[in-house]
């Protein structure tokens, strides 16, 4: 792996398309682009949004599916100085229209009937994205950037039924990719799948390692990404050799996609993150490809990955996979009162876009130090290492996306013919998080559940939707009047039962 001295993302594009300009960067489909081909397309497109009024600090939202127009679009901002925002075109129009509404941006790159658009949001002109790539543009110069300046904003879900927009540097991002290239000595050489989408924390790892060391990054399709059979074949006849997604994939693929019939002999490097990965599981994937290094990554959004875990063979099963211990750039400590997981260093956000209050509640001060609380609470093994026990607040994760229960109970809310409504968070027999949700209707309501449905689909992301939502006649309510969760599922966990195949557990409050 090169040694960098480089501190900004976008330089090491530059770099490594000086060093290598014919190798592929990015395999979309049938399609390849160089090294010398993505810088180039990035530098003409960042000289025209200069040119257009962008300047360092603006945001930039990329209203796009994962597509090598994409990636060039982000790394174009970066080179203006900007601040890229990453937002799912399969999002509801109403979080898409919030999201774009919190973040201001000074364009907003997307796609229309005719193809890719740059929407300049200053006057509402359109203007196509290839025409913007090939319009002369004279020469910029380099903007003063700095390794602490904002480079992205991601969106997550929020307690309060918006979306947060979370503020990640360039210093912030490159401490964990930097340390991820090294650790597992990835080269030239490989070919890193990217299943995420760039909305995802995870797929930082993907693009920017892409970036850094000269690896190609093969895009998985995002309209396939949870078809099991597919992504099987995809491991195979793309020759990947570093693998970095939630577990819920991979468990799909070993249960549903035939994966432990295949023959993987590229495949050396297997990395999970974003929620527990069943031991069972884990084990199987271990045997079908015994070469392979294993590593559990933790960390939220707010502080990317800031622990981990290298997965030994002839681990036991049935125990929780550790989360290990701190990488070399951050600090980790266990609050001695609550248990939670306390998170300092380099990859840590900048903060929350536009929200200083909830910025400021989320770091506590221990011994003169500045912790983010991540929320999850651990415990301590003999060895060292932190295991995941579950959350403090109402937050659960679901394929790795991180939901705020809250945020459910506010989109059923939002209907005019809901009272009340509560939401818990299950897990069946085979590890899989369940979301239910109890309603309470207007007395003369003939709200269905198909009604109900449709309607908080307006608001919520796919992966956020209720997989049962049971109409109740009362809530139980403690002693100050606010819902008591722990009744609600005392007095439901039968029904819960009966509507979950296999049966379920109550996971959080």
């Amino acid at each position: 792996m090169p040694e960098p001295d480089d501190k900004l993302l976008h330089h090491w594009l530059r770099r490594t398309s000086e060093t290598q300009p014919t190798l592929p960067a990015i395999l979309e489909d049938e399609r390849v682009t160089t090294f010398s081909q993505l810088f180039d397309d990035a530098q003409c497109l960042s000289r025209a949004l200069t040119k257009r009024g962008l300047s360092k600090g603006d945001r930039v939202a990329l209203l796009l599916p994962k597509s090598t127009e994409a990636i060039t679009s982000l790394f174009a901002v970066l080179m203006a100085g900007a601040i890229y925002v990453p937002i799912q075109p399969r999002w509801p129009a109403e979080r898409i229209q919030s999201t774009i509404e919190d973040c201001a941006p000074r364009f907003v790159i997307k796609v229309s009937e005719g193809g890719l658009v740059i929407v300049d949001c200053a006057d509402g002109e359109q203007m196509p994205w290839r025409d913007m790539l090939a319009a002369p543009h004279g020469v910029c110069p380099e903007p003063d950037v700095a390794p602490d300046d904002p480079a992205f904003i991601l969106f997550t879900s929020g307690s309060t039924g918006k979306p947060k927009g979370v503020v990640i540097s360039h210093r912030a991002v490159g401490a964990f990719v930097k340390w991820s290239a090294e650790e597992f000595q990835l080269r030239r050489e490989d070919r890193i799948a990217c299943p995420s989408p760039l909305s995802f924390d995870l797929s930082t790892f993907d693009v920017f390692n892409m970036a850094l060391v000269g690896a190609a990054c093969v895009l998985v399709p995002d309209q396939v990404v949870w078809m099991p059979r597919f992504l099987t074949q995809f491991v195979a006849e793309q020759r990947i050799t570093v693998w970095y997604s939630v577990p819920s994939i991979l468990a799909g693929m070993l249960n549903e996609g035939g994966f432990a019939r295949g023959s993987y002999p590229d495949l050396r490097v297997i990395l999970f993150a974003g929620e527990v990965f069943a031991g069972r599981n884990l084990a199987k994937m271990q045997a079908v490809i015994p070469h392979a290094l294993y590593a559990n990554l933790y960390g939220p959004t707010e502080t990317n990955v800031i622990t981990w875990y290298r997965v030994p063979s002839g681990f036991e099963p049935s125990k929780p996979i550790p989360i290990g211990k701190a990488c070399p750039y951050a600090e980790v400590m266990m609050d001695s009162s609550s248990g939670a997981l306390l998170a300092r260093g380099e990859s840590v956000m900048s903060g929350y876009w536009n929200r200083p209050e909830e910025t400021e509640q989320a770091f506590v001060e221990v011994s003169g130090k500045r912790f983010y609380c991540t929320g999850d609470r651990v415990s301590l093994t003999d060895s060292g290492d932190y295991v995941y026990l579950d959350r403090l607040d109402r937050q659960v994760k679901r394929r790795g996306f991180r939901i705020e229960l809250g945020e459910i109970e506010a989109a059923l809310l939002r209907h005019a013919e809901v009272l009340e409504a509560a939401v818990i968070a299950c897990q069946n027999q085979k590890e899989q998080t369940m979301i239910a949700a109890f309603v309470r209707r207007c007395p003369e309501s003939t709200l269905s559940l198909v009604d109900m449905k449709t309607f908080c689909a307006q608001f919520l992301p796919s992966y956020s939707m209720p997989d049962r939502i049971l109409f109740v006649e009362a809530m139980p309510k403690g002693n100050r009047g606010k819902i008591d969760y722990a009744a609600l599922k005392k007095l439901y966990v039968e029904k819960l039962n009966d509507e979950y195949p296999g049966g379920c557990s109550p996971v959080h409050p």
